[in-house]
């Protein structure tokens, strides 16, 4: 199972950036993220910090495709483009 760290938080004028990197099979890959207020808002209802809505956006990911696959540079809006799912199995998803 790939190891997934989330860098440090920068607060923009309508979310949050991050510097993503994830463990695997003796690989690092680095992202660069961001997570919007509404979608921040949709997944967790303010629940819980943006940074771990970032983290189960790459569990969810990880669990959909391979590392390799996921796109160095993206905001978390993307993701539903290629998985419609992610707006009702993200928020149900446990770390």
């Amino acid at each position: 199972m790939a190891e997934i760290e989330i860098g440090t938080e920068t607060e923009k004028h309508n979310g949050w950036s991050y510097e993503v990197r994830v463990f695997e099979e003796g690989r690092v890959l680095s992202f660069a993220v961001t997570l919007s207020f509404a979608d921040y808002d949709l997944w967790s209802g303010g629940s819980i910090p943006p940074s771990r809505v970032v983290h189960k956006a790459f569990l969810f990911l990880l669990k959909n495709e391979p590392a390799t696959s996921i796109l160095s540079k993206f905001d978390c809006s993307i993701i539903r483009r290629y998985f419609p799912q992610v707006d009702q199995e993200l928020p149900k998803m446990s770390i």
